[in-house]
């Protein structure tokens, strides 16, 4: 899917910004000039500043996850992927995270959680869990999944995005074994 230039424009225009200016800061107008689009141009295109953040996540990093050919086999390489894109422009992350963290961890989490929710659908084949318990221990393994992103972001960066990535696909395999063993155990 090619992606509108226009907006292109304008997200660089806000990743340059950031470098100088804290994002809570930075208003349409200024992103507007910085693009060199009138404000009209950039209004036609998001409905605010923290759409275009959403934007830019999703184009830069978030793409990642919402493949439809994502599934835990390649979990690990499609979230090193992210990981990768996210500290590639690891200040700017950092700096809009500092200022809106609940942006990035709102829309990390829809994506995440229908990946969790899945992954306990396609376990559960004898229909031992309610749809509640499901809800549940998606929005669980989501949460915990978030927290060690934002701190990954919030503490800097501390371990290189591979590492990161293979906790994440850990957590995964084992919500997978313990689910399959605990399956196992009920039924003798």
């Amino acid at each position: 899917m090619a992606v509108n230039q226009t907006k292109v424009k304008i997200a660089t225009a806000l990743i340059e910004l950031v470098k100088t200016t804290d994002y809570s800061k930075i208003s349409v107008q200024m992103i507007a000039k910085k693009a060199e689009i009138n404000r009209q141009t950039f209004y036609y295109h998001f409905a605010d500043k923290d759409e275009l953040l959403r934007f830019i996540y999703y184009t830069e990093a978030l793409n990642f996850l919402t493949s439809d050919e994502l599934s835990l086999a390649n979990w690990e390489e499609q979230v090193l992927q992210m990981l990768r894109a996210i500290y590639q422009h690891r200040d700017f992350y950092r700096k809009t995270v500092a200022d809106r963290k609940e942006i990035l961890i709102r829309e990390f989490s829809k994506i995440v959680g229908r990946l969790f929710r899945k992954l306990f659908e396609d376990f559960d084949t004898e229909n031992y869990l309610s749809e509640s318990d499901k809800d549940f221990y998606g929005h669980f393994f989501t949460y915990g999944c978030s927290g060690v992103l934002l701190a990954w972001i919030e503490d800097d960066y501390p371990v290189p995005p591979l590492e990161v990535a293979t906790q994440m696909f850990r957590l995964a395999k084992d919500v997978e074994f313990y689910s399959y063993r605990l399956y196992q155990q009920e039924e003798q």
